[in-house]
């Protein structure tokens, strides 16, 4: 497996990820072919966007922001069904951290749907509630 910033080649593929696993319950969150391409291409624009793919294929993707502080902002995480539990979105996620806190972030921020997997994903990563609503926002400080 490996990481690689996103290319605009890329947007497709991914866009079909976020489609397909954010209208999966808990999320249900209704995103067409086109609504969803169109989400990710803003993103491409104003955000970063790495990839992981195994085999040259796209299997997840993470996108973040930085705030003026460096502090991350994850904005999206998702991972093909098939190839999830197998340590990618993991893998992601600690590629972030270090790549970030060489950069000089010391905190990352995200929010989770309550009754996603995803929250108990995040905790293993020791991600720290912050707040609880309908959706969970976590931090975790980088050291």
């Amino acid at each position: 497996m490996k990481i690689r910033k996103a290319k605009k080649e890329d947007l497709k593929e991914i866009s079909e990820i976020f489609r397909i696993e954010s209208n999966k319950k808990p999320y249900l969150q209704g995103w067409t072919k086109k609504m969803a391409f169109n989400n990710i291409y803003q993103s491409f624009k104003k955000d970063k966007i790495y990839v992981a793919f195994v085999n040259e294929k796209v299997v997840g993707f993470i996108i973040i922001s930085l705030n003026e502080k460096k502090d991350i902002y994850v904005d999206e995480l998702w991972i093909k069904q098939k190839c999830q539990k197998k340590g990618i979105g993991k893998f992601l996620m600690k590629f972030i951290e270090e790549k970030y806190k060489e950069k000089g972030s010391k905190l990352i921020k995200l929010s989770a749907d309550k009754k996603a997997d995803a929250v108990k994903f995040y905790k293993k990563l020791n991600y720290k509630t912050e707040r609880e609503y309908v959706r969970i926002l976590m931090t975790k400080k980088l050291k």
